[in-house]
């Protein structure tokens, strides 16, 4: 990617990185600051001070930074990590100057009023408390801290809300205009915009910013860890996580590369060592995943579980022997491939976007000093060889230094003794392992891989082919990367489903593709990842289907391996009876997601007794009924002719496909569309239900009956949600600007093939819930009864059509958009043309629509404390 890179009189940098492959501009300003330079007192400054740049600035309002951008159809946000902060704004090329000018304001002058200050303290509380209610959130803190004792990685990056209730004005000033200067910044642009005049113009505005002196910081340094550490904490959930970590090198450190291979060896991918041996294999945990951290100081590495009810002591063992095997015994050489061709392939889909651009250009200038590392990398990674992987295991998997932790709802004393049980296992385990004779392997031949420069692409028309047997199939050529994104769908779904056997659906995704007739799950599993490529089932409400993502230089194989996993299955005993098994297990984790049940409480009191409101995995009583036997017959009645389509976008070979899905349509022993509908009753009553949950915040749902997804009035309700939605929406405003209520609201929409619902969510404080149901009410009432304002009209219009732009980037989206809309009979050309039906919407539209929507019957569902 060519990138012209200067810097200006105040120090600070520019990278430039013109692409014309979509007419969409990423402005991203990087600053080299994050919790890692916050000092005691201090922890989570610079993740306050992210939310406040966006509260106002000399130039802009309380609201207008926003609003201005998502008028002019872009997305901004921002976040804050341990070493920097990230501020940027995606929009189409138009309006760049609008981005330009957001970015300098933000960065350059912002306000920090002291009344819009205390209100933000309140939502930064409420994200805080947020985190705390989150499994997740908790276990990572958990793990940080266990490695980083003395090291401010060890600590939270959001802070903690006595600092976020402590600082004053002038201490966030202060504290910005130390760390938050041109010399401590980097602006990258990327996307599709005139080079030269985009140098002016960035040369001009950002040379105004002052220079003021970056104030350094000393960040603390870990000690050696000399000796295991364990720690634990007690939370009231069904499913455990235990993380065991040891420290590792920072990321210009010449050993990443050869961690990175061996993370994803042991813990990346179904056909890792530890995935296989101890999810498909023995099924001793729920999940498993192995990962480098590589910042700025020294990092971790890191392997977490996911347990309920296994034996966690069987776990240790299995997860033990394989750590011995990696530390004792070298990988293979197929192995070594395998890994350099997914982690370079990931590279690709990378940069499909203009921000995904900006993304790889600003990280690697900012952790490795140099905007094109990542050439450099990728020779690393094809000049490593199986012993480079036994060195780093060897150097840094030390039983001295693990960091043992384990968030469960055990007490502290009983987490402390599984733990260093765990580490005995070990010791006993390294005691009697046996080193297997080493045996010459001869070197097979690694790939060449070019990360080159994004192409600019023709722009083929969309094709439309029948099949003989009259399959359809929508071919979208996009040659800019060498990448294919193909959607292969049929109607079925959960309405295939009786309500006593809610999950069939679920356990056919999860059973197929797996085994065909002439390969193993495991030889299966392996030709997908030797191939980096993707392919995977989903199933919904409405379909099923396979998703098939990959590298062109795999083309042949992945095609052929789509075709195979369709007409020659195999659906095992074994592999269903162990996904059963965990599926059961990951129903009952779900009980510890207040939101997950804020949702089933929403659905079921807005249809009741209906498919739309079947549990997608079932319910632990309709599994009892779900057999193997009913699996089969359901993916056995999915494959009728009329009843597939096939979407394809991307650099592909059109007779391949065609080839292949003639194939497989010829096997198909049954014909008709099998996306059946059923009658929903209409909501006549006003609901309202409460689950109580001891959480730190309640859950509300609110909603209304809306529309089916074929409705034409779907582009006027899209409108409304755009009114509502985004950072300059009237929820977020008045909800969370205004009214500090949560950190976490926004509008919430769903459509069937009967109907759908319209309505709101919040996450707030439990004695915000009154007051956010009711506020929620105001804002739909007035939607309702008021017509909404042309300026507020023609900002929704704007933002759908720029977020439509921005998200057709990515072959994968623009493949789902042309083949739902397809499917379910809606013009393809709206969404590919959505500006002509956007403009020809009024504001009596959206009021009338709203009238008869939000004038009828709702229900509300809470989640949490009384």
């Amino acid at each position: 990617m060519k990138q012209t890179i200067f810097t200006l009189k105040n120090k600070m940098k520019v990278i430039l990185v013109p692409s014309h492959k979509s007419p969409v501009v990423s402005v991203q300003m990087w600053v080299r600051t994050g919790s890692a330079d916050e000092k005691k007192k201090e922890e989570g400054i610079s993740h306050f001070i992210e939310h406040l740049v966006f509260k106002g600035t000399d130039k802009y309002k309380v609201g207008e930074i926003a609003g201005t951008v998502e008028a002019s159809g872009g997305e901004l946000n921002a976040y804050t990590s341990f070493d920097q902060t990230v501020f940027y704004v995606t929009i189409s090329k138009n309006f760049i100057d609008t981005a330009i000018d957001v970015i300098s304001e933000m960065m350059g002058k912002p306000t920090f009023d002291l009344l819009e200050t205390n209100s933000e303290r309140e939502v930064v509380c409420e994200e805080i408390k947020m985190g705390i209610d989150s499994p997740g959130r908790s276990a990572s803190q958990l793990m940080f801290r266990s490695v980083f004792k003395k090291h401010p990685y060890g600590s939270p990056v959001i802070g903690y809300e006595k600092n976020v209730r402590s600082w004053s004005i002038k201490k966030i000033k202060d504290y910005y205009n130390s760390r938050y200067v041109p010399s401590n910044m980097t602006l990258i642009l990327s996307g599709d915009f005139d080079l030269k005049e985009t140098k002016r113009k960035v040369t001009q505005i950002f040379s105004q910013f002052t220079p003021f002196k970056l104030s350094k910081v000393k960040r603390a340094k870990e000690p050696v860890q000399k000796k295991p550490a364990f720690s634990g904490k007690t939370k009231d959930v069904a499913e455990s996580t235990v993380q065991i970590a040891w420290p590792a090198p920072h990321a210009r450190h010449k050993d990443v590369p050869a961690l990175e291979v061996m993370a994803m060896i042991l813990g990346q991918g179904e056909t890792s060592r530890l995935y296989s041996k101890l999810r498909l294999e023995n099924a001793l945990v729920n999940n498993v995943s192995a990962f480098t951290y590589n910042p700025v100081d020294n990092g971790l590495f890191a392997v977490s579980l996911k347990i309920t009810d296994q034996n966690i002591q069987e776990m240790f063992k299995s997860l033990f022997i394989e750590i011995e095997k990696i530390i004792q015994s070298e990988i293979t050489w197929d192995e070594l491939k395998k890994a350099v061709v997914n982690i370079s392939s990931e590279q690709f889909y990378a940069i499909e976007t203009v921000d995904g651009i900006a993304n790889k250009i600003g990280s690697e200038d900012f952790y490795m000093k140099d905007p094109n590392a990542y050439q450099k990398y990728l020779v690393k990674l094809l000049q490593l060889q199986p012993s480079d992987i036994l060195k780093v295991a060897k150097k840094y998997l030390n039983i001295n230094t693990a960091n043992y932790s384990m968030l469960s709802r055990h007490d502290l004393k009983d987490q402390l003794k599984l733990l260093r049980d765990g580490a005995h296992t070990w010791k006993k385990t390294k005691e009697v392992f046996v080193k297997k004779p080493k045996t010459k392997v001869k070197k097979i031949k690694m790939p060449k891989i070019k990360f080159s420069a994004v192409k600019s692409t023709t722009d083929f028309p969309l094709e439309f082919y029948k099949t003989k047997r009259g399959t359809e199939i929508l071919f979208k050529k996009v040659t800019d990367t060498p990448t294919v994104s193909a959607k292969i769908i049929f109607g079925g779904g959960a309405r295939l489903e009786s309500s006593d056997k809610q999950g069939v659906t679920e356990m056919l995704s999860r059973t197929w593709p797996a085994a065909t007739e002439t390969k193993t799950e495991a030889q299966f599993l392996k030709t997908i990842e030797d191939s980096a490529a993707g392919l995977n089932s989903f199933g919904g409400k409405n379909t099923n289907g396979l998703s098939v993502d990959y590298m062109k230089a795999f083309e042949k194989t992945v095609v052929s391996l789509t075709e195979e996993v369709l007409n020659r299955p195999v659906l095992s005993q074994d592999i269903f009876n162990r996904e059963m098994e965990i599926l059961k297990k990951q129903i009952l984790s779900k009980q510890d997601n207040p939101s997950y049940l804020c949702g089933r409480q929403f659905l079921e009191m807005m249809f009741p007794n209906s498919i739309l409101s079947y549990e997608q995995g079932g319910t632990l009583e309709t599994l009892k009924n779900v057999t193997l036997n009913e699996v089969t017959r359901n993916l056995d009645r999915l494959k009728a002719t009329h009843n597939m389509q096939v979407a394809v976008v991307g650099d592909f070979d059109r007779q391949l496909w065609i080839d292949a899905v003639e194939k497989i349509e010829g096997e198909f022993k049954h014909t008709g569309r099998q996306l059946k509908t059923t009658s929903v009753p209409t909501l006549r009553e006003i609901k309202q239900q409460f689950l109580k949950k001891d959480k730190e915040q309640s859950h509300v749902m609110i909603g209304w009956n809306a529309l089916a997804l074929t409705d034409p009035r779907r582009y006027i309700l899209q409108i409304i949600q755009a009114v509502l939605s985004g950072q300059g929406g009237r929820l977020f405003i008045e909800l969370r600007d205004k009214n500090s209520l949560a950190y976490s609201v926004s509008p919430i929409k769903m459509e069937t093939l009967e109907t759908g619902y319209f309505g709101g969510y919040i996450a707030c404080s439990p004695d915000k819930v009154n007051k956010a149901i009711e506020m929620f009410k105001q804002e739909f009432d007035k939607l309702a009864t008021t017509r909404i304002s042309e300026d507020e009209l023609l900002r929704a219009k704007k933002y759908l059509i720029g977020q439509n732009d921005i998200g057709l980037q990515r072959k994968s989206s623009y493949c789902n958009l042309i083949a739902f809309d397809h499917f379910y009979g809606n013009e393809i050309d709206d969404h590919l043309h959505i500006d002509r039906i956007y403009n020809r919407i009024t504001v009596d539209d959206v009021k009338s629509l709203a009238q008869s929507l939000f004038s009828k019957p709702y229900v509300t569902s809470i989640v949490g404390r009384e």
